[in-house]
């Protein structure tokens, strides 16, 4: 089991107005089994949402790549949030 974080920032005017609750609730939802997320916690800081979740699978680096791929499907749900500070792997260009 790994601890790992996403930041998201909003990048636009017309962005989804979001809670920590609801946006808590939005990863909740997305999830798929094969993500191996649990226990999500939600907090809001200067203006950002930091998620923080823990990850049921041995190594740091799969685990902050399974949050990843979980956040990069909820920002093509949401407006106007992107990933803040996304590793190589994870870039808009290549995943869509």
């Amino acid at each position: 089991m790994q601890l790992s974080a996403v930041s998201l920032a909003p990048v636009g005017e017309d962005r989804t107005p979001l809670t920590p609750e609801t946006l808590r609730d939005l990863v909740l939802g997305l999830r798929a089994e094969t993500d191996r997320v649990e226990h999500v916690k939600v907090i809001e800081r200067a203006g950002m949402m930091w998620i923080a979740a823990f990850v049921a699978v041995a190594d740091d680096e799969r685990a902050q790549h399974c949050l990843h791929e979980l956040c990069a499907r909820l920002t093509g749900v949401i407006n106007g949030w992107d990933i803040v500070g996304a590793p190589e792997w994870h870039t808009p260009a290549v995943d869509g």
